[in-house]
Parts: C-alpha cells; structure tokens; sequence
C-alpha cells in the first residue's frame, strides 16, 4: 500500500515538473517579432552589407533590443540593432570603462519613411551635451542605414576597428519624439542600460548605474554559482555520506537526506534562474537546457523514492537500493558534466573553472581512498 502511494506520489511529481518546465519555456519563447531565431535578418536586403552568419543576442530585453554582429574582415566589425519602432530613436555607445558621458554613440531614427544614422559625443548627460557628427568611432563610409519594416527599426552600420570596446550602453528616445530637424539635438532618453559585453561568447552583464544593476553577480553567475553547489557540490558529498559513513547510524541516513534536500533545494533555485536567462546566440545551450531538465527529473525521483523505500525485509528492497544507487550515481555525474558544459558556454573567468575542478578532483580521489579502504576491510 506504501509503495502504491509512492509510485502515485511520483508521478504527480513528474507531471507538476513537466507542466513547470513547459511554462517557462513557454514564457521564454513568446517574445517579439524578431528574434535570434529568426536565421535571417528582415531587412537583409537592404542592409549595406552581407549580413549572414552574424551572431545574436537579446541585447536588452526590457525594451525587446536585438543585437547582431560579427567580425566581417580585418579591423572590420559590422553591427545591425533591431528594436521596436516607437516613433523614437534608438543608440548604441561603446564604451571603455561603462560610462555613459565620454563614450561615442551611434543612434538612428526614421521620419517619414526616411532613415537617419548620426554619431553623438556623449560630453554629459544633458541633451545639450551630446553633440552630432562627433565622437571616437570609426564608421565605415557608406556602410550605415535605418530601416522601418514591420513595426521595429533596424539600425545598421560598421565601425573599423580591430576589437570594439567591451561595454554597450544602450539607449531608447521618449516615444514619439524625434531629434531636431536642424540641431539634431537629442531629447532625452526615456531609458538607458549599459552592458559589459563578451563578443566571443555574446554573453552581456548589467554593469554598474544601470536600470537592473546586480554588480559582480548577475543572473547568468546566480545561476551558475547554485546549480554547482545544489547539482554539483552538496550532493556529491550527500552520496559519500550515505556510501562511506554507514558504521554512524543512523546519523548518516539524516546527514545524508539532509544534504540531498539541501542541494535540491538550491539546484532548483539555479534552474528557476536558468529559464529567465539570455540563451539567444549561444552554442550547446539547449544541449545544458535538456540536461538541466534531465537532472532534475532524475533528482526528483531520489527525493520522493524515499516514500516508496521498502522496509528492509522486503524481497524488493534489493532492487530498490540498485535503483535508488544507479540512478544517484548517475544524476551526480550528468551534473558534473553539465557544470561544465556551462562553465564553456558562459565563457566563465578560469577561477570559477579551476575551483570547480579541484573540488571534482579532490571528490574523486576521496572516492578512491575509501573504496580502497572498503577493499582492505573486505579482505581482512
């Protein structure tokens, strides 16, 4: 009767995470009419240049900015910035440090069927600061157009330069307001972001001052820095607990639920985080995404096998300790891989890397000691 209601227990589960899962990825792919999978760009035609294999990323999601690029000859880099057309303009600055005031901007706007592409010093932050048809960037002659289709604006234009500066500062005019006709005087932005930017990996992080800021922690990081201590930090030591440390009972068997719940816990705050994420661009993502869903179906079912574990005496309880050691067994080690495979994708600094990977080592060669010390009991 126990086990009846544990398989149905199960199950329930399964079916609540399977409706969870689909939710979120429902909720991350109902976004605007462009996106980063879309192959082609809408306006491919009458971009100035070849614009195919460009790399994507939802640049800024809060107000839907799409971002292709790509390094498209030597001390060349082309860039095309999709964002919804509100009657306003929209800018994209590089900057050195973050900064918005001495940075250099290009920012497009379309009247009347009419696109305009300008340069803008950043001096300050007032409007009377930023002056037209100045700045530090390099644009290639020729090479720079708006483009109104469908409801979005497409700015598009190439900088020569042998790597653009590592942070984007975003930014998005009041709605229905257009820069002069004759100062080309910009009216203040209704919002501005600035990112630092990875061209390598497209991975982009708040930087500090703007809208979302989250310091040397973004999301990206969280979500990082939870799945490796729920996934692959407390229930690796979970299982050397319940494997090595039998003789303490029944000390083990509550150390050992207690750390699995924990980093159960802590895994599902990191997959929460996960489905919010930037993943438009990256390589093997849904690659980590399906592992990540795998993982957790699998630790799910550790959890709740406790209300199907069979007494002792039980005929079944054999094969209920193989599943239940099989199937731990093998979650640790999708986790540890998928750690990983995500460490790569976020192209994380090395220390992240190396601190992780000695963790694995020294969990290895603990591993290895105490079954050779099972080994010599056996023997004696």
């Amino acid at each position: 009767m126990a086990a009846s209601s544990g398989t149905r227990s199960v199950r329930l589960l399964l079916l609540c995470l399977l409706g969870f899962c689909v939710a979120l990825s429902h909720q991350e792919s109902s976004s605007s009419t462009d996106s980063c999978a879309t192959a082609k760009v809408a306006v491919a035609s009458l971009v100035p240049f070849d614009s195919t294999s460009f790399r994507c990323t939802a640049a800024w999601k809060q107000q839907d900015f799409v971002l292709r690029y790509k390094n498209t000859g030597p001390s060349e880099w082309s860039f095309i910035l999709s964002a919804p057309d509100k009657g306003s303009y929209v800018a994209v600055g590089f900057s050195g440090k973050g900064a918005m005031v001495g940075s250099s901007a290009v920012v497009g706007w379309a009247s009347n069927g009419r696109g305009t592409v300008k340069q803008y010093y950043l001096g300050g932050k007032s409007p009377e600061d930023c002056t037209p048809n100045r700045g530090l960037l390099k644009l290639e002659r020729n090479r720079s157009v708006v483009v109104s289709r469908s409801g979005r604006l497409y700015l598009a234009f190439q900088l020569s330069t042998d790597y653009p500066q590592p942070y984007l500062i975003f930014a998005v005019g009041p709605d229905g307001s257009l820069p002069q006709s004759d100062s080309l005087r910009l009216p203040m932005h209704q919002s501005m972001a600035s990112r630092s930017f990875n061209y390598t990996s497209g991975m982009s992080y708040n930087t500090a001052g703007s809208s979302g800021d989250q310091g040397a922690f973004p999301t990206e990081r969280k979500h990082g820095l939870l799945g490796m201590m729920g996934w692959g930090v407390l229930m690796p030591i979970g299982m050397i607990t319940a494997r090595y440390f039998r003789q303490l009972d029944p000390c083990w068997f509550y150390t050992h639920m207690a750390i699995q719940v924990s980093g159960y816990a802590v895994g599902i705050a990191g997959i929460v985080l996960g489905f919010r994420l930037n993943e438009d661009g990256l390589k093997n993502v849904d690659v980590h995404k399906a592992l990540g869903i795998a993982i957790l179906a699998m630790a799910s079912l550790q959890v709740m096998a406790i209300l199907a574990r069979p007494d002792k005496t039980s005929k079944v309880r054999r094969f209920w300790n193989w599943y239940h050691h099989s199937i731990g067994r093998a979650t640790i080690l999708l986790a540890i891989g998928n750690i990983f495979l995500g460490l790569s994708i976020a192209q994380e600094i090395s220390a992240y890397i190396v601190s992780y990977g000695v963790f694995v080592a020294v969990w290895v060669v603990a591993i290895a000691a105490f079954e050779m010390k099972r080994c010599y009991a056996d023997d004696d």
